[in-house]
């Protein structure tokens, strides 16, 4: 009889596609911003991935609705992840390129295990700090390098962003190791969605969407069903079964995985400073991924 994987490497599993589903993230955020509103891309987002909620709620029967006692932080999820992250990224890619908004996002994962000290009781060894901290460095030595050795407003709307995105994270992963991933995501997005519905038809009042590109179209759909609904689905599993510190450090990846959507849609330039950093961050995601992360009692 085979050995069942141990739990943390079934989250590693599931971490990782999440991740893959993530890195295009900004890449379609910037194409459609092109003829989309940050109001309209936010909402057009929680109204796909509200409706594959609803769907998948049925499908599986879990329609009950959840527990008193997990409703807070299933809404303070869904307000991270679906409107503070999106809109907030929206309004950064309209002056800044893909590459560099993958850059300063690539910092979620410090921001998320700083959170999930705080807010989930994990307590990630010293050797998981050293670690996280040389991932940072990479990332910020990368930031500095593409930004031409300045930051601009664009990088404060990240930030906000990447601090939405911890606690969607946290919260989250704490709801999810008790009602599932699946079911944690479908209803955190239905809650949302006769909220989004509204502003989304006042967001394009003035959108001729006659003489929208196609890919903008792609862009919005992959936003709603691939980053909002699909990869989310895949992340959470992840930080439900590995811990939220630790599975959390595989989004120091998706700066460097981000960059192959706007390198082979968007023209945008691979340098040698992306290379070196990418063997810096691997190496920081191995060490704090084999970190043993103990949890308060």
């Amino acid at each position: 009889m085979s050995a069942r994987p141990a739990p943390w490497t079934v989250g590693v599993l599931f971490g990782f596609l999440g991740m893959l589903g993530f890195s295009g993230t900004l890449a379609a955020t910037r194409v459609a911003v092109a003829d989309f509103s940050p109001l309209a891309i936010t909402c057009a987002r929680i109204v796909i991935a509200g409706l594959l909620g609803a769907v998948t709620l049925y499908l599986t029967r879990r329609t009950a609705l959840p527990e008193r006692r997990h409703l807070v932080a299933i809404a303070v999820m869904g307000l991270g992840l679906a409107v503070g992250y999106p809109f907030f990224l929206a309004v950064a890619l309209q002056s800044v390129p893909a590459v560099h908004g993958a850059v300063v996002t690539g910092l979620a994962p410090a921001a998320t295990a700083i959170i999930a000290v705080l807010r989930a009781g994990e307590r990630p060894p010293p050797i998981f700090w050293l670690a996280c901290a040389a991932g940072i460095a990479a990332v910020l030595a990368y930031a500095y390098d593409t930004g031409g050795g300045q930051f601009s407003a664009a990088d404060g709307w990240l930030l906000l962003a990447l601090l939405s995105l911890g606690v969607a994270y946290v919260e989250g992963g704490r709801v999810s190791a008790e009602l599932g991933g699946t079911t944690t995501l479908s209803w955190a997005m239905l809650f949302l969605t006769p909220f989004a519905a509204g502003p989304l038809v006042w967001s394009l009042r003035d959108v001729d969407l006659a003489s929208v590109a196609m890919w903008s179209w792609v862009s919005i759909a992959y936003l709603g069903v691939v980053s909002m609904f699909l990869a989310a689905i895949f992340w959470y599993r992840g930080l439900a079964a590995g811990g939220i510190a630790r599975i959390g450090q595989i989004n120091l990846l998706l700066p460097l995985a981000a960059l192959v959507w706007p390198a082979l849609f968007l023209g945008e330039t691979i340098t040698a400073t992306a290379l070196a950093s990418a063997v810096i961050v691997f190496a920081a995601m191995m060490v704090c991924l084999k970190a043993r992360v103990r949890r308060r009692a």
